[in-house]
């Protein structure tokens, strides 16, 4: 019998199949705005014989529009240019044309390449081609970022980009699925996609106030061959990026060319066990040894009076149990063998020329269709991500652009699974592996982004631009809720009919068949509409200057409930959230890039200013509840809530100091918005749960960086980096004393009960680090690069977790935070990241019968390793208060391989390769929860799975394949073609 989850499975299935039909039609119409993230080239070209300048050489970027003509000096810029390589021309009356390919252009860079023309006296139409070479030292770097290219992109042996931004020294993801920069929070890091940002408004669990559903970043792995260039900036940046405490990551699309390109690339890992420890739903398990036997049912359907054992009854309740406890397509409850579904994975891309003139209007079409099954049994047994995306550019003109660009992305989910560490891929938490048999319960979850836009780019001059952008962008997600199989139903029916067996021991300490619905509902919807506008001219030769005003708003209906009751709001046992919010952001910025021979500084200040758009109540001791469960109905009234303004200075500053070394120095403040659960989140639970606080301040890193680059043998960069980063007003939870506070919701402390849960600006920490890199520089077979970062964050709170008007001093004194900081939960002292790619050129390796089987081979290698989180420990006889985060658990490590072959077939370049993560099967150990288990780890090196001391504890029976977080290995085969 197939449950109600493969029923809506297969609409869902049926609706996205209409939707991708129509997407082609639907792209082409403006429908997500990519602003393009360029950078600069410039320099001066001189007679190479005479060293004079020359005066109006014309230079252009071969296959765009784009150029400029030297000036009195031979000096040239052209700004606005397309990250990547390119082809530059040089042309002038009475010498020989100049071509120099290879050319790269890195985002928000400036690229110098000084031309030398030789005099054509025999043949005007002589020209000469010469290669670009590639600095050594980045000059202009003024903050730490890494660069990637497409090419690079593709070569690794990566799933996605998220993959790819780890390799940056200060780049961690964390258990949950999310990306941190330097010691900072979860939604800290500001995403763009052609310069738009990466919303994330769904962040919690539905309907519980706080915590946070897995695999939150799934938005930030686009298409990797549809990727021009990856940058990571993991210090300070720009005045022109706001919204972001720790990092900006920016990723530019390709654009169409002038003739048609593209490709397919297949992947598939077959099916298979990705956990440690035996197979979840073994027979082995203790509740089949102990009630896989009839004969163990008998006592339990046994007269007291008589002694006469109902077998038949007892039959029909084990021949249930056991059926419910069997994995199976037609299980009631959703247990099913979630090793037999292979993961697939189809990439294409597709781009070219539009009609007669295609040398002006050009589109590039990608999209990725990947379905990834869950590492453990979930409800929604396959994970489902679709990704498509479309550019299309227009250029009239040489001074008008406009592109029209489109987004769409689904992803279906659960609200525990998808992250790698085995605490987040399904079954989540502690207590998850006690739902293996009843999956029905939990809900999985759709998110979709569906967006348009326009962007319009007007070129006044080479040395001038203003470009003006609008957006609007839609992002949904649905919790689906159905009835379930319940006891309290089932035990109505007749017994021919029943399809639960009855309650008893034989549970042990499963969920039991409670619910009569699944526990989460969600239907989220966020409009956000943004305009942009920005001016940058090269006032001169030193002086580039850019202006620029952004705004967006963003309409926001957010309603959840874990029960299937008419509203949980007044319903005893269940949560709900329900509230509306219309948030604006607006901000102002001005920034200052100087060049000169012995300094480069990028100057800027930004002024931002948002509001919530919520209510907040008037006495927060007495929040407005109209339902059962608390002291009194509280006060209704409210006031509007406080509207933030901050000015965020920036300065970073390059000095050559000599001819191979670069020395810079950065100084900034970086603000991020709290995130919206913890300004708009609100839950009941016989009273307030947890209400969110829109007045919170924006939390605040105060940046600084000193750096050095260093050019060793020509061919290869050192950069050594220190920072410090101050953390102010970050975000803590606190709880306050309320007539209308939940009383029924568990606290961590006896005077906490009776409260509700919300945030303060209470808290402040630290991040302080020395990263060190090493690559080569040049272009060759070889390539990579080595990093290596040492580092600490530590966090803290001040006052009172517990805030109330009549508190007494002994309340205040129990309730009050600690003075102390304390090393960050998800903090690594020390990671270490390599990654190298090697590729046989054509006729390479040896010759076998006539031909070089290893000609046109690539290999690339990532290995990683880093120190343990941090954890507490002390014996019981050592005085332990104010001491947190003492330990540290082993080193983690993992080596991921990738080799293909290339193929030239009629002009089709065919590849076959293979990936292998984790190559050589390395554990990492789960962070240990419980008292208990982790003196077992500590005194004797016991994890879950040991029996130690007491081989039927609740660990060992039930999170025994919990040990290790980590995903064993795994070899994906990929086939692909390109032209």
């Amino acid at each position: 019998m197939q449950h109600s989850f493969i029923f809506i499975k297969k609409k869902q299935k049926q609706l996205k199949s209409a939707l991708i039909c129509a997407v082609g039609f639907v792209l082409f119409i403006p429908i997500y705005l990519f602003g393009q993230t360029t950078g600069k080239i410039t320099g001066v070209i001189t007679d190479a014989q005479s060293g004079e300048a020359l005066v109006g050489v014309n230079v252009l970027i071969e296959g765009t529009i784009l150029g400029a003509t030297s000036d009195g000096d031979g000096y040239y810029v052209i700004l606005n240019a397309p990250p990547g390589n390119h082809t530059l021309h040089f042309e002038y009356i009475g010498y020989s044309t100049l071509t120099v390919t290879d050319l790269l252009v890195k985002i928000d860079r400036t690229t110098t390449y000084n031309a030398k023309l030789s005099s054509a006296t025999v043949d005007i139409g002589t020209e000469v081609t010469v290669e670009a070479e590639r600095p050594i030292v980045e000059i202009d770097k003024t903050f730490s970022s890494t660069h990637y290219g497409g090419d690079e992109v593709e070569d690794l042996p990566v799933e996605g980009l998220r993959n790819v931004m780890e390799l940056s020294p200060g780049i961690n993801r964390n258990a949950n699925g999310t990306i941190s920069v330097r010691g900072g929070g979860n939604y800290e890091v500001n995403f763009n996609v052609n310069g738009i940002k990466s919303l994330n408004t769904n962040t919690g669990i539905p309907a519980y106030g706080t915590g946070d559903k897995a695999e939150n970043s799934w938005k930030y792995d686009i298409n990797p061959l549809a990727v021009q260039q990856l940058e990571v900036v993991s210090g300070g940046f720009n005045a022109e990026y706001g919204n972001a405490q720790s990092g900006v990551v920016n990723v530019v699309m390709k654009d169409g060319g002038a003739t048609f390109n593209g490709g397919f690339i297949a992947e598939y890992r077959p099916a298979g066990q990705y956990h440690w420890g035996d197979y979840i739903y073994s027979k082995q398990q203790f509740e089949w040894e102990k009630w896989g036997n009839v004969a163990a049912w008998y006592p339990y359907y046994q007269n007291d009076t008589t002694g006469a054992v109902n077998t038949a009854a007892a039959q029909r309740n084990y021949d249930l149990w056991a059926k419910n406890h069997t994995p199976s397509e037609d299980n009631i409850l959703g247990a099913y063998d979630y090793t037999k579904d292979p993961y697939t994975r189809y990439l294409f891309s597709f781009g070219g020329p539009l009609g007669k003139n295609g040398d002006k209007v050009t589109f590039f079409f990608s999209g990725e269709m990947k379905n990834k099954p869950t590492r453990l049994p979930t409800v929604e047994r396959v994970q489902e991500l679709d990704n498509y995306s479309l550019v299309l550019s227009f250029k009239p003109h040489p001074s008008h652009q406009f592109k029209l660009t489109g987004l769409y992305q689904n992803f279906l989910s659960g609200m525990g699974s998808g992250s790698d560490d085995i605490r987040w891929s399904g079954l989540w938490g502690i207590e998850g592996a006690k739902r293996k048999y009843t999956l029905v319960y939990d809900s999985p979850r759709e998110e979709t982004v569906f967006a348009q836009g326009l962007s319009y780019k007007f070129i006044a001059s080479p040395r001038s631009y203003v470009e003006a952008t609008i957006t609007h962008q839609r992002e949904t997600l649905y919790a689906l809720q159905t009835p379930t199989p319940a006891t309290a139903k089932d035990v109505r029916l007749p017994e021919n009919d029943r399809v639960l067996e009855d309650p008893g021991p034989w549970f042990e300490k499963y969920r039991p068949y409670f619910t009569w619905s699944r526990l989460y509902n969600q239907a989220s919807i966020t409009d956000y509409w943004e305009g942009k506008m920005s001016f940058s001219s090269q006032l001169s030769k030193t002086n580039l200057l850019k202006i620029g005003v952004e705004s967006w708003t963003m309409d926001q209906n957010y309603n959840a409930s874990s029960s299937l009751a008419v509203s949980a709001f007044i319903w005893r046992n269940g949560f709900a959230t329900n509230y509306k919010a219309k948030t604006w952001y607006t901000a102002g910025y001005i920034q200052d890039k100087l060049e000169f021979a012995g300094m480069v500084a990028n100057l800027g200040a930004r002024l931002d200013a948002y509001n919530f758009g919520a209510d907040v109540p008037v006495d927060r001791y007495r929040v407005f509840y109209p339902a059962t469960g608390s002291e009194d109905v509280g006060n209704p009234e409210t006031k509007p809530a406080k509207t933030r303004v901050t000015v965020s200075p920036r300065a970073g500053i390059s000095f050559p100091i000599a001819e191979k070394t670069a020395f810079r120095v950065q100084y900034g403040h970086f603000r991020s918005m709290p995130s919206f659960n913890q300004a708009l989140d609100n839950q009941t639970y016989n009273g307030w749960g947890s209400y969110g606080n829109p007045n919170l301040k924006p939390k605040l890193s105060i940046n600084y960086e000193v750096g050095l680059q260093h050019n060793l043998w020509d061919t290869h960069q050192l950069d050594i980096v220190t920072y410090y980063n101050d953390l102010k007003d970050q975000i803590s939870v606190v709880y306050v004393d309320a007539t209308t506070g939940s009383v029924s919701a568990a606290r961590p402390l006896e005077d906490l009960q009776d409260t509700y849960l919300t945030y303060e600006n209470n808290g402040y920490g630290n991040s302080q680090g020395v990263e060190v890199t090493f690559r080569n520089r040049t272009d060759g077979r070889w390539r990579y690069q080595f990093s290596y970062a040492i580092s600490q964050t530590k966090n803290g709170n001040f006052g009172s977790r517990l805030i109330g008007e009549n508190l007494s001093d002994i309340t205040l004194q129990r309730t009050q935070y600690s003075a102390a900081d304390f090393l960050a939960p998800e903090d690594r002292s020390g990671r270490f990241n390599m990654y190298l790619t090697y590729a046989m050129p054509k006729h390479g390796g040896f010759r076998w019968l006539g031909v070089h089987p290893l000609e046109n081979l690539s290999m690339s290698v990532i290995y990683r390793v880093s120190s343990g989180v941090p954890y507490f420990w002390a014996p019981d006889f050592q005085f332990q208060n104010d001491v947190s985060n003492n330990r540290r658990y082993p080193l983690e490590s993992q080596t991921d391989l990738r080799l293909e072959k290339k193929l030239r077939w009629l002009d089709y370049d065919f590849t076959m390769g293979i990936r292998i993560l984790n190559l050589f099967d390395n554990k990492h150990l789960t962070p240990i929860s419980g008292s208990e288990e982790l003196d077992r780890w500590v005194l004797r090196g016991a994890t879950y799975a040991d029996a130690d001391n007491n081989p039927v504890r609740d660990v060992r029976l039930y999170n025994y394949f919990q040990v290790y977080k980590n995903i064993p290995r795994q070899v994906f085969f990929s086939f692909g073609m390109q032209f």
